[in-house]
């Protein structure tokens, strides 16, 4: 079995405040793992932290089996930040923003490709917005904004999707559609880091649940053994959690 995230002992510092104690996730190819835990417990810092956004205090980071301090390839990884907008000012087409995806993928400047295309295709369908794919994001629904920037993501053909808090104010409806391509990715073999504060539909999908209490590992395992204070499919104690921007925010 592949290891696409492996950290060790992460330590980290935030505003002099240390977020994260000797934390260890290992999360292997093909594996649903979710992230859960109380308001600022540290799930988004570990995510952030595992991408390269927050720089590690101690500890070790690697992905796909290489250091996260020499690790280039960053189109196997696609990564959506929580409340990220995706229409954010620009009078732009779900089909234009999901097409930004591929720069992963092409050099810039360049005219699309045949496979560039069918990428975006296949990526606009997998999170059920084909109807909507000429319409400007700014007229869509705040899960139908979210889905697209899934599909942003999912456009680069990543082996790994880390979403945080992916369902974060979306409507049931949404929350289904969405589960249904999620449950698309992952059946062709490929990973997903979630962080989550109501699993709702997606608690079929998780192979495993990691529950973080003030910045440490209390759990992982299975659903049904986590803490009381995390229901499976449902809320943890309190809402989440660091409220941080990421590299799309």
């Amino acid at each position: 079995m592949t290891t696409v995230v492996d950290i060790r002992r992460l330590r980290v510092d935030l505003d002099e405040r240390t977020v994260l104690h000797d934390v260890d996730l290992r999360v292997d190819e093909g594996e649903v793992v979710c992230l859960l835990g109380a308001n600022g417990s540290g799930k988004s810092t570990l995510v952030r932290a595992a991408v390269g956004l927050v720089p590690a205090a101690a500890g070790e980071i690697s992905l796909f089996g290489r250091s996260l301090r020499t690790f280039r390839d960053f189109s196997r990884l696609g990564y959506v930040p929580q409340r990220a907008n995706a229409a954010s000012g620009v009078p732009a087409t779900v089909r234009e923003v999901v097409t930004s995806g591929r720069l992963a993928r092409r050099r810039v400047f360049r005219p699309l490709t045949r496979a560039d295309r069918a990428a975006v295709d296949d990526a606009i369908a997998l999170v059920g917005l084909r109807d909507r794919a000429g319409d400007p994001v700014s007229s869509l629904s705040g899960g139908q904004q979210q889905r697209t920037l899934i599909a942003r993501a999912a456009a680069a053909e990543p082996d790994m999707l880390v979403l945080d808090e992916p369902n974060a104010g979306v409507d049931q409806r949404s929350q289904e559609a969405f589960a249904r391509a999620l449950r698309t990715f992952v059946a062709s073999g490929r990973t997903l880091l979630l962080v989550l504060h109501d699993m709702g539909p997606l608690a079929s999908l998780v192979d495993r649940g990691v529950v973080l209490d003030n910045g440490r590992v209390v759990h992982d395992g299975a659903l049904a053994t986590a803490p009381a204070t995390v229901a499976p499919g449902g809320v943890p104690d309190h809402h989440d959690d660091e409220h941080e921007t990421g590299m799309f925010g």
